[in-house]
């Protein structure tokens, strides 16, 4: 009762009287943005002493007393709460009241935050940058449900029924977050945001086919994402090149960006749906269920000085390690942050871990340090607990060596959140570099052996790619130095890929039952320039005379170019751009160089022709096999065009014969 007569007073008040509480308001911001805290007290106090109920005057106040030096946030506190009580429908007083909460820190900063939160959220479900505080408090699936329950007030909302079915989701609440997002797509929200929760919430339930239907179609609005909740998703695995990327894109670039995202991390080209995808969603839930961040306000997570002082715990981890046996070897690959160790000179402790910036990527991401690594590599071939000291050790093959991660209960006295502590420059290493990777748990232990040929294509500009592989069944498919995919091919051992000049990443899988293989590699794609004299790639098989085509010696050549000795060698290859005389005719002089690598003689092979005069001319020979002992050789060809006096040599081809 006594806050309804205070509004109607104010709301009774001239208008010249309001100008002057205007001029007041004003004043006030502009002493607080210049730090004139004393200026701004008295100007508000006095205000306050004729004006008791005015309460966006008692929010100023509670504002200049957060900023007070030492002794000003629980008055803060107290002003901000009186004036909530004076204008209900108001979410700046319960706003403010959050920024207390975020200054104090601990459990209690974090409890004042929480009711902040919920109370601007009751008013105003998209009141300023609300929903960044709500991701740095804790959420567990009750208070997850807790914010849902308040967000129903406000259905209808451009965005208030969107972040319910978020939050639903994210409290495993799918069949309801499914229903609200159904409704959206009815009533026309057919928005990134909106596809992109519909398909977490599909594929954490395991509904694999129609989630992925729904990430295809939340890729293909990923402009209309304003929350960036697509980001939100995949954030915690990002590279940090990727980081900075997204910072840099566009919003009608972010559909490429995702793709290109996805295909970097593809296990198995020889199936239809990205596993990798499907797999993300699956740890999402998991390592939210499991390793959810539990004290994102520890003064951890925002202070350099309190993460350096952890260093005193190293002897508590030291100890309980003993227990877990041989430590592990050294992870291949190297972080962008060693080198910013190696200089800084520091010791072995938890320090050396640098955080990106000031907030730790714990409380940026939500998740503890075995959430953070879970997410990128999944299940560790081996888990070692000391429950007694709060210690963990992860085991994980990565790049062929298995590498050990520590971690420790350590962002408060005697507790907390589980970290990464590395106890040796090995774990710090193993650290770093896996923190900046990610990795599929689809194991992949076929050798797959491959070679890549290039020729000129039918039409102008294009080059064949030919890549033969070890195995019935593969796949194959290319990508540009922007991830966008530039042809894929499966079905049979020879791939022939219709590619521009330029640099692409190749992707070869093959599959054996149960059993997966999986390359890839950097190729350039040579252009063959017409006019100019040019060499194709070499390809090599087995026949008795010269009548093969191209495609027949590619699909007789072995991946390995491992030859049976006492058989006939093909070779074929094209020439471009050979001059043509007045006769029409086109002369050339071919050498083949074939040098033993373990030394001995060097068996040389030169002929000389004349053909029709043509833009691509088919090199054919046969090596009978008393001219090439058994043995390893390096292969290269040259070409003189002998009427204009022009060479060309190709590069080198390693066979073996035997």
């Amino acid at each position: 009762m006594t806050a309804l007569v205070a509004c109607l007073a104010l709301s009774m008040l001239p208008q010249a009287a309001r100008s002057q509480d205007s001029g007041v308001y004003a004043r006030a911001e502009t002493l607080l943005r210049d730090s004139a805290l004393t200026d701004a007290r008295v100007l508000l106090e006095d205000h306050l002493k004729s004006h008791a109920t005015d309460a966006r005057a008692l929010t100023l106040l509670g504002r200049v007393y957060l900023d007070w030096p030492v002794v000003g946030r629980w008055r803060a506190l107290q002003l901000l709460r009186l004036a909530a009580e004076y204008a209900p429908d108001d979410p700046e007083p319960w706003y403010w009241k959050i920024r207390v909460g975020k200054f104090l820190g601990s459990a209690d900063g974090e409890a004042l935050m929480r009711s902040g939160i919920y109370g601007v959220l009751r008013r105003d479900p998209d009141y300023r940058d609300v929903w960044k505080y709500w991701d740095e408090i804790y959420r567990n699936p009750s208070r997850l449900r807790e914010v849902a329950a308040i967000l129903t007030a406000h259905a209808g909302h451009p965005t208030a029924d969107l972040r319910r079915a978020l939050l639903l989701t994210e409290a495993e609440e799918y069949a309801s977050a499914d229903s609200l997002l159904a409704a959206l797509v009815a009533q026309g929200r057919d928005d990134g945001g909106v596809w992109a929760v519909r398909a977490q919430a599909a594929l954490e339930v395991g509904k694999v086919d129609s989630g992925l239907v729904f990430y295809e179609r939340a890729l293909a609005r990923a402009a209309s994402d304003s929350l960036s909740l697509l980001w939100r998703q995949v954030a915690p695995i990002a590279w940090p090149y990727e980081d900075s990327l997204w910072n840099a894109t566009a919003p009608e670039g972010r559909g490429a960006f995702f793709r290109a995202f996805w295909a970097r991390r593809e296990p198995d080209l020889t199936t239809g749906p990205n596993e990798r995808v499907v797999e993300h969603f699956a740890r999402l839930r998991h390592a939210r269920a499991n390793y959810r961040l539990l004290h994102p306000q520890a003064s951890f997570h925002h202070s350099i000085a309190r993460r350096t002082v952890l260093s005193s715990q190293s002897g508590r981890v030291l100890d309980a390690l003993l227990d877990f046996g041989p430590p592990g070897g050294v992870i291949p690959g190297r972080s962008r942050l060693e080198d910013e160790i190696q200089r800084a000179g520091l010791g072995v402790d938890i320090r050396d871990l640098p955080e990106p910036d000031s907030v730790s990527r714990y409380r940026r991401y939500g998740f503890d340090g075995r959430g953070l690594i879970y997410l990128r590599f999944g299940e560790p071939a081996q888990r070692l607990i000391n429950h007694f000291a709060d210690v963990e050790a992860w085991d994980y093959e990565v790049g062929g060596v298995r590498g050990r991660l520590v971690f420790a209960r350590a962002t408060a006295d005697g507790g907390g959140d589980m970290i990464l502590f590395p106890t040796s420059r090995a774990e710090v290493h193993n650290a770093a570099v896996m923190l900046e990777q990610d990795a599929t748990s689809l194991a992949a232990d076929l050798r797959v052996v491959a070679w890549v040929a290039f020729f000129r294509g039918a039409l102008e500009g294009e080059q064949l790619v030919y890549v033969r592989v070890n195995a019935d069944t593969s796949a194959a498919a290319a990508w540009d130095e922007q991830w966008n995919e530039a042809q894929r091919t499966s079905g049979e051992a020879l791939h022939v890929l219709v590619l521009t000049r330029g640099v692409y990443t190749l992707g070869v899988d093959t599959r054996q039952g149960d059993r997966r293989g999986r390359l890839r590699a950097e190729i350039e794609v040579p252009t063959f320039w017409r006019g100019s004299l040019a060499l194709s790639s070499l390809l090599l098989g087995v026949a008795s005379d010269t009548a093969f085509t191209r495609d027949q010696v590619a699909a007789a050549m072995p991946p390995d170019r491992h030859f049976p000795a006492g058989a006939p060698l093909a070779l074929y290859s094209e020439v471009y751009g050979l001059s043509i005389d007045r006769d029409g005719r086109s002369r050339y002089g071919v050498t083949y160089a074939f040098e033993p690598t373990s030394g001995g003689r060097l068996l040389s092979l030169s002929f000389s022709r004349v053909v029709s005069g043509a833009d691509v001319v088919p090199e054919r020979v046969v090596v009978q096999p008393d001219r090439l002992p058994p043995g390893r050789y390096r292969l290269r060809v040259t070409v003189e065009d002998q009427v204009r006096r022009r060479f060309f040599q190709s590069t080198s081809v390693m066979l073996e014969v035997g």
